[in-house]
């Protein structure tokens, strides 16, 4: 069974610490002495019934806490880390402090950190959504708690968010190596069965064909899930799969650019050449990218204005401020370097 995330008042608080509701709010706003036996009381009971307040509770708050959280599936991710740079940046400007928490794309444990972080009493909270189930996002939302989206959007909701065009940033990907006479491209991508983006992106590339006259090949695209957890060894193990069946395009797009790098590896030790033979677009402009050999084409999506933008509108909503736009699309753009070329001419056999 699902998980819920508790919602106790501060009625079910005082009834649980036998005290008042006044003492209560006393000791979680600091402002009125209460003796150190009645304020352990307290703490333990919110503790105990997972408290937080809700949105009349928190008007009783004289002072807020000017500490935010921000949870994200995989901080190990150099995409994740570029962001939160942006995040810190902007908040320590406004004198606010992050509180970070991992879900490890693990849907049980990024509630547990909404509950470690509601229990902190943040302002706020910044999600990076690792799957495609938002019902715990939205109750939180709807407690009055202010919540904005990175990287994706929540359909049918007020929830503000900040992203990339996902889908048209692939398609101009596709019309980018058609324009080099590719007409068989192929595609790289783990699965994406819970995953807004990554659908997204194969989305873009099936609409990227059709726009620029091209046939879909199944037998061009690998999307497959031993890639997730380890992208180098897991994509070398299904180009060598995909070599079997001897109908390799022309170039390939991928779902991020260490998928690309993967695969770059495995065509040269296969024998391919690397753009002559074929060409290769990543997705992300991550640091390695200007590293591998050949440097990677990648499609640039900015990350630290990302981060930059969500923090922005999440102490905006925080403070009250007039928010003029809640659904904020970022450009990207493609960074050529030199994995893509123009397309080998392929012989009859």
């Amino acid at each position: 069974m699902k998980k819920k995330i508790i919602r106790s008042s501060i009625k079910d608080v005082a009834k649980e610490a036998g005290v008042s509701i006044s003492t209560v709010s006393s000791v979680i706003n600091k402002n009125k002495f209460v003796s150190e036996e009645r304020e352990k009381r307290v703490l333990a009971a919110i503790k105990k019934l997972k408290y937080r307040p809700n949105i009349i509770a928190r008007g009783l708050r004289i002072k807020s806490t000017r500490a935010v959280g921000v949870i994200l599936p995989d901080i190990a991710q150099p995409f994740f880390a570029q962001v939160i740079r942006g995040m810190e940046e902007a908040a320590r400007k406004r004198n606010y402090t992050l509180i970070l928490g991992c879900s490890f794309y693990d849907i049980s444990e990024e509630e547990r950190q909404i509950n470690i972080l509601i229990n902190q009493f943040v302002d706020g909270i910044i999600f990076f959504c690792g799957f495609d189930s938002h019902d715990h996002i939205r109750m939180v939302h709807d407690s009055g708690i202010p919540v904005v989206v990175t990287d994706r959007e929540i359909g049918n909701t007020h929830i503000p968010s900040v992203l990339i065009d996902n889908s048209l940033a692939m398609e101009q990907a596709i019309d980018y190596l058609a324009g080099f006479g590719h007409r068989e491209i192929g595609y790289l991508s783990f699965g994406f069965d819970n995953q807004t983006t990554a659908r997204k992106r194969y989305e873009g590339y099936l609409s990227g064909l059709k726009k620029n006259g091209l046939k879909f090949n199944p037998e061009q695209v690998i999307i497959d899930d031993s890639i997730r957890m380890n992208e180098f060894s897991g994509t070398y193990n299904v180009v060598k799969e995909l070599l079997k069946k001897k109908n390799m395009p022309t170039a390939f797009a991928t779902l991020a650019d260490y998928l690309a790098i993967g695969l770059i590896k495995a065509l040269k030790e296969m024998g391919y050449r690397i753009p002559e033979d074929i060409s290769v677009v990543g997705f992300n402009n991550e640091i390695v990218s200007q590293f591998s050999e050949p440097p990677l084409t990648s499609v640039k999506q900015p990350k630290k204005l990302m981060g930059k933008t969500a923090m922005d509108l999440l102490l905006d909503m925080v403070e009250e401020k007039k928010i003029e736009e809640k659904n904020i699309i970022l450009p990207t753009e493609i960074i050529e370097r030199g994995s893509a070329g123009p397309a080998k001419i392929k012989k009859n056999t």
